[in-house]
């Protein structure tokens, strides 16, 4: 009889123990295993994440040392104190008048640029040849050509380089440029540099040209 019951004790008390340790497993948790590592989980995550926005596109359409704008063809833009607007674009294979040899021929073709820029300076500024610049969608970058602006200036108009610009005065000119139309073909944009040996930049996107 004495026996039975030592038996008997035996599996309660191995069944109290059983059942103590499920009892501290379940509360002290068990990790639920996914279908997919974790290393994984976060890098689906991370490639669903918003890609950071481009300086371009929250700095407004002032250059600064951290900021290089590049606003669309009816927009503005601002280099140190100089507002730039693009105000027409036109192509063309020669300007001024050939007959008497005060034209000027493309060796590819001509982008005729009417640029106004408005000076909030409080003191003059002169302009000079590198303060515009066309920019090719790669990255080349192509200086007004001499003969094509002296060509395509009206009479009594002044180029715009070397030109004086004093205290909140706007004036009006044209640049002109001779490039590849592969560049055209491109939807180039003019570069507006900071005026002496500042890096400082920004850019407008040229419009559709005709010719």
């Amino acid at each position: 009889m004495k026996s039975v019951l030592k038996v008997a004790l035996g599996v309660i008390l191995g069944l109290t123990v059983l059942v103590v340790g499920c009892t501290a497993l379940l509360a002290a948790g068990v990790d639920t295993p996914t279908d997919e590592p974790e290393s994984a989980v976060n890098t689906e995550a991370e490639s669903s994440a918003p890609a950071p926005a481009e300086k371009t596109d929250a700095c407004g359409s002032r250059a600064t040392d951290d900021c290089t704008p590049s606003v669309g063809p009816n927009e503005s833009v601002r280099v140190d104190a100089l507002r730039w607007t693009i105000e027409d674009v036109k192509t063309a294979k020669q300007l001024g008048d050939q007959e008497f040899g005060f034209g000027a021929k493309a060796d590819d073709v001509f982008v005729v640029v009417t640029v106004n820029v408005r000076s909030l300076k409080n003191e003059s500024a002169t302009l000079t040849s590198e303060a515009v610049q066309l920019e090719s969608r790669d990255g080349a970058k192509y200086d007004a050509d001499s003969e094509g602006t002296t060509a395509a200036l009206g009479e009594g108009e002044d180029p715009l380089f070397l030109e004086d610009l004093g205290p909140d005065q706007t004036t009006t000119s044209r640049v002109v440029f001779d490039v590849p139309q592969r560049v055209l073909d491109g939807r180039p944009r003019l570069r507006f540099n900071e005026l002496g040996f500042g890096s400082t930049h920004g850019y407008i996107r040229l419009p559709s040209t005709s010719g």
